[in-house]
């Protein structure tokens, strides 16, 4: 091998095995890839967490079957009359008034014309009436994304 030829292998073998941590060009295409699918996916992450925020959020259903229940079990037993479109409960062996109304875009619930305890949040319209014999309250209310109208038969 003549000397020409010798450095030249030399040089060539000090380019290609010189042990340097550099990134090859296909180890960076590999992390650009990944990179660009991460970023792909990203808006895609956050609309999803965004609609399971909406779905834990949206209580009103759960709150209004609890409205209904803490007035149904509350009035059991009780004398109870509509008067303007309230409901008025009387514990005849207590002596206790119960008295149920819509109360700025609340349903509320009062013991003996004192105080109050918020039963349900969001109504729009809310009334009890007598019809056949019957109470029943008739609500609007809405949630984050609908306005629902309800009838619901008391006693």
């Amino acid at each position: 091998m003549n000397k020409e030829a010798h450095y030249a292998a030399k040089i060539l073998r000090q380019c290609a095995f010189r042990g340097d941590d550099a990134f090859t060009l296909l180890e960076m295409l590999l992390n650009f890839s990944i990179a660009l699918v991460i970023c792909a996916l990203f808006p895609l992450i956050i609309q999803n967490i965004k609609m399971f925020q909406s779905i834990a959020s949206d209580n009103y259903d759960i709150n209004f079957e609890l409205c209904l229940r803490d007035i149904l079990s509350e009035i059991e037993g009780k004398e109870v009359t509509v008067i303007d479109g309230d409901l008025a409960a009387k514990d005849t062996a207590s002596g206790k008034r119960y008295s149920y109304m819509y109360h700025q875009g609340r349903i509320v619930r009062t013991l003996n014309q004192t105080g109050y305890v918020i039963l349900l949040e969001q109504v729009r319209q809310a009334r009890f009436y007598e019809q056949s014999g019957h109470i029943f309250l008739a609500v609007k209310w809405h949630d984050a994304r609908r306005v629902k109208n309800e009838i619901v038969q008391i006693t």
